[in-house]
Formats: structure tokens, C-alpha cells, sequence
């Protein structure tokens, strides 16, 4: 099968480009314009093609449609909430305008499928029913992220409806686990395993009493793979519904290292939701799918790779 990978070289999209080479029957072209994703992420002992650009551009689309894929997991974004508030139109650019050109450059394939990695987190709005359901629409996002997050689950809809490609839309929670960038601005756990393996205070932004549903990235692309196999059109929650506060979080990362060291608290961030954690009972009956990591077991995980 020919699989076409985008932000192959980030975080989830790495974890996933690990298993499906794995099968030996399936040819890989992964596309990342490295600007968050790291060549360091993939293993290149393994036969698949690697491409550094935009995914808009012009030699990317044209690739693309030569390697006329069957299935589509469309990864690539800009993921930061914060630059989406700084930064509209770069947001607008990397999660609207470029997913339309490669859709309209797939349709011209044999494509038959078309997988998606939404935001649960945040297309939602602040959600007044918990854990939100995949029909729990509180209202617009809070931020320019959520907006085109939320905009382009609809123009897939629409731009694939009556196409020969079925889609899969995953909004997913709160993803976490080894290769997640510990010093970027997304991935808490990274960032605090961090803070408290170098004996430095984390940051919490706001009270802390905030709350956000963590999911290990095994689960994601073991959800994502199952998608990629399901004919249907999909809209679903991929998390685990355990809902977790920020500072529990901290709380349960104390207990690991045995540390006394307190969080240093901050204003809140613009943009940010209260509370966040998503039924899954769909994905659980569609893809015959549920997370097998606990918090605690996904941490160990994060402490390892970051003590290598």
C-alpha cells in the first residue's frame, strides 16, 4: 500500500511512520517542512521516501500526485495555540490554505482515503458538557487555532463528500509521550518531566486548576491506523476521558522524582481553556479502539527517553 505521511518528521507523526514501516508491503512518502519536526525523529535504516518542503508547494502537490497514494494521514500543522494568537495569518496559512491544496491535489489520485488529526482540545469552545461528546459544540473556539482547526473539519466534509475518498476526522485530546519537543510550547508533560529532571521549577500559566485529558502517543497512532482501515466517514474523539488538573499533574511528577520543588505560577495564557477532556465512546465502537496507557505509565515512558 502506498501511504503518504504529512509532518512525518514531527512528534505523532514520527510514532507513526514507525509502525507502518513495520509492514514491509507498504511504500511511505513522508513530507515535513522541519520547521517543528526533526530528521532526528525517523529512522533512516528504513526504505522511505523523505522530503523537506512546504506541503503547498508547488514540487511537494506534484510529488505527491506521482506517487499517487492510497491513503492520506494528514498531519502537518502549526500546532502552537500562542503563535495562532500572535500570528493569524501563518496559522490561517499552515492549517487552512495548504490542507485545501493537498485535498484538491488528492482527489486528482487514486487516493482512497483521508485521515485527519483534529483538535478535541479546542474546537469545541469551552465545553459545558464533560467529557465532551463529538456533538458537544459549546459555541466558536477560543483561539485562531481552534477556528481553523474547527474550519477545516468542515471543509473536509464538504470537499470530500461524494468523492471516492472517505475520511476519518480525529479530534484528539492532549498528546504526550517520548519525542515530544521538551522545550517547545506544546506538551506539558515533556516540558515539566523536563523542569524536574533538571531540578528547575516548572510553569504553570494561570491557577492551575485548568484541566486537559492526556493521551499517550501509542494510543493516537494505533487509533489512527485503525481509521486508516474503516471505509466509513469518521468524526471522532480520540482520548481517554480521564480528566487530569494541571496541577495534579505537577502533583503526580513530584511523587515520581520524589522532589520538593514547587511550580512557579504565571499569568494565564490568552486563548487557553478552562477545562478539556473527550468522551470516546465513538472511537471506542467505531474502531473497536481504547487507550491502554495510564498517566502514570505514559510518564515513565517520557522519563526515559528524556534521561537517554
Amino acid at each position: 500500500m502506498k501511504i503518504l505521511i504529512t509532518g512525518g518528521a514531527g512528534f505523532i507523526g514520527s510514532h507513526l511512520v514507525e509502525e507502518l514501516i513495520k509492514i514491509k508491503e507498504n511504500s511511505l512518502l513522508v513530507i515535513d517542512n522541519l520547521l517543528t519536526g526533526k530528521k532526528t525523529n525517523l529512522d533512516f535504516n528504513h526504505d522511505f521516501e523523505f522530503i523537506v518542503d512546504e506541503l503547498g508547494s508547488k514540487e511537494s502537490l506534484e510529488k505527491i500526485q506521482n506517487f499517487n497514494p492510497d491513503v492520506c494521514f494528514h498531519l502537518a500543522a502549526q500546532s502552537s495555540v500562542v503563535i495562532s494568537v500572535e500570528n493569524p495569518a501563518l496559522d490561517f496559512e499552515h492549517n487552512i490554505l495548504q490542507p485545501i491544496k493537498l485535498i484538491q491535489t488528492l482527489l486528482k489520485t487514486d487516493c482512497k482515503k483521508f485521515v485527519f488529526t483534529s483538535s478535541g482540545g479546542t474546537i469545541f469552545g469551552e465545553p459545558e458538557v464533560i467529557p465532551t461528546s463529538e456533538t458537544d459544540f459549546a459555541g466558536e473556539p477560543e483561539s485562531p487555532y481552534g477556528v481553523a482547526k474547527k474550519r477545516l473539519n468542515e471543509l473536509i466534509e464538504i470537499m470530500l463528500d461524494d468523492s471516492k475518498i472517505s475520511y476519518s476526522i480525529l479530534n484528539l485530546s492532549n498528546v504526550y509521550g517520548p519525542k515530544q519537543d521538551p522545550n517547545g510550547e506544546a506538551g506539558v508533560v515533556s516540558i515539566f518531566a523536563n523542569k524536574f529532571l533538571n531540578g528547575e521549577q516548572p510553569t504553570i500559566y494561570g491557577d492551575g486548576n485548568q484541566t486537559r485529558d492526556y493521551i499517550f502517543v501509542k494510543d493516537v497512532v494505533s487509533a489512527l491506523i485503525l481509521a486508516a482501515a474503516n471505509n466509513e466517514n469518521l468524526f471522532l474523539n480520540l482520548g481517554t476521558g480521564v480528566e487530569t488538573s494541571v496541577n495534579d499533574l505537577v502533583s503526580s511528577m513530584q511523587k515520581e522524582f520524589s522532589s520538593e520543588i514547587e511550580p512557579i505560577y504565571a499569568e494565564a495564557r490568552k486563548g487557553e481553556l478552562k477545562r478539556s477532556v473527550l468522551n470516546n465512546s465513538l472511537a471506542k465502537e467505531k474502531l473497536n479502539w481504547e487507550p491502554k496507557f495510564t498517566l502514570n505509565q505514559g510518564m515513565k515512558k517520557v522519563f526515559e527517553w528524556l534521561k537517554i
